[in-house]
């Protein structure tokens, strides 16, 4: 099972958020993978309230590597907003994917501050 990697205690409480994360999905989980992704993972996480505008995009790299990567964004309000989701969901996020997929799929997460969000 994988931890969540960002250290909210250190960051401003009030800037307009992404919450990424990565996922290296085996060639084998490919579409399922995404079939989950748009009817399982996105509404879950929308439906909890905390996050908005998910994008998925696959992630470009010239690195050889078994399977392909992708990036799952959703905007978050700020720091807060973001350590109660974790508080509240973090681990059915990780359980539903692990269930899922086990080995076949991996990921970690970012928290990526937006600089202009006027």
């Amino acid at each position: 099972m994988r931890t969540f990697v960002y250290n909210i205690t250190n960051k401003k409480l009030n800037s307009m958020l992404i919450f990424n994360t990565t996922y290296l999905v085996s060639d084998k989980a490919h579409g399922s993978w995404l079939k989950w992704i748009r009817e399982q993972h996105i509404p879950f996480m929308l439906d909890s309230t905390y996050f908005s505008q998910p994008q998925v995009a696959r992630v470009i790299t010239s690195a050889e590597q078994e399977g392909t990567s992708f990036s799952v964004q959703f905007k978050v309000s700020d720091m807060r907003t973001l350590k109660n989701w974790n508080q509240e969901y973090s681990a059915i996020f990780q359980e539903n994917c692990s269930q899922q997929f086990g080995s076949e799929v991996i990921f970690f997460t970012t928290v990526l501050e937006l600089i202009d969000n006027d």
